[in-house]
């Protein structure tokens, strides 16, 4: 018997303490951050340590909660056997890759049972943030569309990635490609399933909307701080996509979990974020779903990378988008869809706000009193105020003011933006991060004329991220 697990009465086994499952949590995360990529580049030595990490997780994980998480029965070549099973319809590197995330799943999955049905935390460090399920969580397997040997148009998917508002991420390569330990994976982009909306929208309506800026998109330039678009394939069956470059590094969500940010690192960070914009906007087309968590910093330059354009387009969609960082006219029913060039600026004072002073914006437990923050100030929420009211902020915060405006008309354009903060950076720079105001103002200045809006009901919403702060 392993000498961190103690017998139960009836004769099994139960992990003796916390520090074993935190033993367990990091050697899964190992597997999955520091192995999973190097198997998936093809390194020979990353699959035997891999299988060495495998066992030593099993000998640390009792009988009694590896039932119902799928793992092979075996205590030791585990992952191997997850490789065997998977090497009938994929390519050795591809299978190899299948079989490490597939284990890693169900390692995490036989630690807390709870965790199938639920996603796992977005933010590391901060307040654990959790999706509203207003759709259903995809599968972390493959979902039941996906055709048998896991080819689309060209493209063999890896593994699932992520869920966004619009569609599912998959980590694929062209099929041409495998075998090739120097060929490069790219990010496929579909809708979500049609019964995950079935609820909501008919699958029609769905895909339609996703081809519907496919010209658009198409637009988008080379620039560095974008993401590429490399193709879309519209009519692909079953599922049509888009094929995105894989940019590697952490994103900017984990980089503010770290807590490790300077004043003059964020301000080159918002920089490159709108130089990205503004490259955009010049073909006609907004990004629409501006936050940390699609601002990946490259590894190696650290260039600051805009990526996920399944939102992207000429015009802002209603209900689409993330309600800490999405303008209010997204939200209310009374107010006209407006430029996407706006929407951008508004979600831009977003997430400026919150890489200078550590913490969002616009923030709380429940999803309409977040909305109403949006709905209730024209340019001045609390936070803002708080940094006005120091003398040293106070152009800063009227920088941001302009991009917060009710009125999408009268909000700063992305090219202004990016003009303003580069004349006040160097009078910014020395300043201590995270940036802090006064004392913070628990309602909306008393100036404010826009009155609250009834935001519209839950079913209407769809397409909405949101995350609520959770205490872990």
């Amino acid at each position: 018997m392993h000498p961190s697990v103690r017998p139960k009465a009836d004769g099994g086994e139960t992990v003796a303490d916390e520090g074993n499952i935190a033993l367990v949590v990091g050697l899964l995360n190992t597997l999955e951050r520091e192995l999973l990529p190097a198997i998936e580049r093809g390194d020979p030595q990353a699959w035997g340590r891999a299988n060495r990490i495998a066992d030593a997780v099993l000998a640390l994980v009792p009988d009694d909660d590896r039932e119902g998480s799928d793992l092979p029965p075996q205590r030791v070549g585990a992952l191997q056997a997850l490789y065997v099973a998977a090497r009938p319809s994929r390519a050795d590197v591809a299978a190899r890759s299948c079989a490490l995330y597939t284990f890693v799943t169900r390692g995490r999955e036989a630690l807390d049972p709870q965790r199938r049905s639920r996603p796992p935390p977005l933010k590391l460090g901060r307040p654990s943030l959790l999706p509203v399920n207003l759709v259903a969580a995809p599968s972390l397997a493959f979902p039941a569309w996906v055709p048998e040997g896991g080819v689309l148009g060209g493209f063999r998917l890896v593994r699932p990635m992520a869920s966004g508002g619009l569609g599912s991420l998959f980590l694929a390569r062209r099929v041409e490609d495998d075998g090739d330990p120097l060929a490069k994976d790219v990010v496929l982009k579909v809708p979500h399933d049609a019964a995950a909306l079935a609820a909501y929208v008919p699958e029609g309506e769905l895909l339609a909307q996703f081809r519907a800026e496919a010209s658009a998109l198409a637009a988008i330039p080379v620039h560095p701080n974008l993401a590429r678009i490399l193709a879309f394939d519209v009519a692909a069956h079953p599922k049509p996509f888009l094929v995105m470059e894989l940019v590697e590094g952490p994103t900017l969500e984990e980089e503010l979990a770290e807590g490790a940010m300077t004043t003059a690192r964020a301000l080159e960070i918002l920089d490159g974020v709108l130089a990205g914009l503004d490259a955009m906007h010049a073909t006609g087309v907004g990004h629409l779903d501006i936050k940390p968590d699609n601002v990946i910093l490259r590894r190696g330059t650290g260039a600051a990378t805009l990526v996920d354009f399944g939102l992207s387009g000429r015009h802002v969609r209603k209900k689409c988008g993330n309600p800490m960082y999405a303008p209010p006219e997204v939200w209310s029913d009374d107010r006209a869809p407006e430029s996407a060039f706006a929407a951008d600026a508004y979600s831009f004072a977003c997430l400026a706000f919150e890489l200078l002073t550590g913490s969002p914006l616009f923030d709380g437990d429940e999803l309409f009193g977040v909305i109403r923050k949006h709905l209730a100030h024209d340019g001045v929420p609390s936070g803002i105020a708080s940094l006005r009211a120091r003398p040293e902020l106070r152009k800063l915060a009227e920088i941001l003011s302009r991009g917060l405006r009710a009125n999408p008309s009268l909000r700063t354009r992305i090219r202004m933006f990016r003009t303003e903060l580069a004349r006040l950076g160097p009078s910014l720079r020395e300043v201590v991060w995270p940036v802090e105001g006064a004392t913070r103002l628990s309602l909306p200045p008393s100036g404010s004329s826009i009155p609250p809006a009834k935001p519209s009901s839950t079913a209407d919403m769809p397409w909405s991220d949101y995350r609520v702060s959770r205490a872990g």
